[in-house]
């Protein structure tokens, strides 16, 4: 049965998401497991190599190689991967926030420690898959200690509160390497704050809404290395990359949300 999970944003935007089953999940953990077999028997001959020539310290790296790989390619490819393992991407899952962002590191690594406890007995996730059906957001350990859950990929419609029903086509959508750039580049507060410019636009004076979109476009062109293009106003190509932003999932970066934010408040205010 489909169940969903909506998160409401402190401006009253909600956005919808699909939970993932449990059986696509472990359906993703078996593929993840395959992908790790492989990766084993590599790393295995590769330790192997190393230990008849490094002696002990190669024989106690054949010991830790397991763990790292087991541990280190969950941790990785949801953290840098947009919440997405191998397995995960194949069947349109993905990691997320309770707050409907993407993970940072220290929810996956927290969210894969405790993946120890969920797959007992031995591989077989019966205490992850016991706390998942008991749980309404079928979360296992991991996730409840992560503060995480799993839910099915789908292109969302942006709330009209950043892009109008009528004008919904984005330029930018069709370059992947600025897609990209934004994931990794705009930060969780960015997110954050481009929302809530979008969202508030309507309250600004015009003069102030310029200035303020003007200044938004033209810090967003130096932190993304991209050029506006010259059919678009300022205001639409920060709802762009907010929509993309908002879509995808927002990275690393600091820039001048501060000074955005104030502004924002300040010519909210008037």
């Amino acid at each position: 049965m489909r169940s969903e999970y909506q998160v409401l944003t402190p401006e009253s935007v909600e956005f919808s998401y699909e939970l993932a089953g449990f059986g696509s999940r472990m359906l993703a953990v078996l593929i993840d497991l395959l992908v790790l077999v492989a990766a084993a028997l590599v790393a295995l001959v590769v330790g192997t190599m190393i230990a008849l020539f490094a002696g002990l310290a190669g024989s106690l790296l054949l010991f830790v190689l397991p763990f790292a790989i087991l541990f280190g390619y969950f941790v990785f490819f949801e953290w840098r991967m947009n919440g997405q393992t191998v397995g995960k991407r194949l069947l349109d899952l993905r990691v997320i926030d309770d707050r409907g962002f993407s993970i940072d590191l220290f929810q996956a690594v927290i969210r894969n420690l405790l993946r120890l406890i969920d797959i007992m007995p031995f591989v077989c996730h019966g205490v992850g898959g016991l706390a998942a059906l008991c749980n309404s957001r079928q979360k296992r350990l991991g996730d409840s200690a992560a503060g995480t859950l799993v839910v099915r990929v789908r292109r969302k419609v942006m709330p009209a509160a950043v892009m109008a029903p009528g004008d919904r086509y984005n330029s930018l959508q069709e370059d992947g390497a600025l897609r990209a750039r934004i994931r990794s580049r705009i930060s969780l507060e960015e997110r954050d704050l481009l929302l809530q410019l979008c969202v508030r636009r309507h309250e600004l004076v015009l003069d102030a809404r310029q200035a303020l979109f003007e200044e938004a476009a033209g810090a967003l062109e130096r932190k993304l290395e991209v050029r506006r293009e010259g059919f678009l106003s300022a205001e639409r190509f920060v709802q762009n990359v907010a929509a993309i932003a908002l879509a995808e999932a927002p990275g690393r970066g600091g820039g001048r949300r501060r000074a955005w934010k104030e502004r924002a408040e300040v010519c909210a205010s008037r």
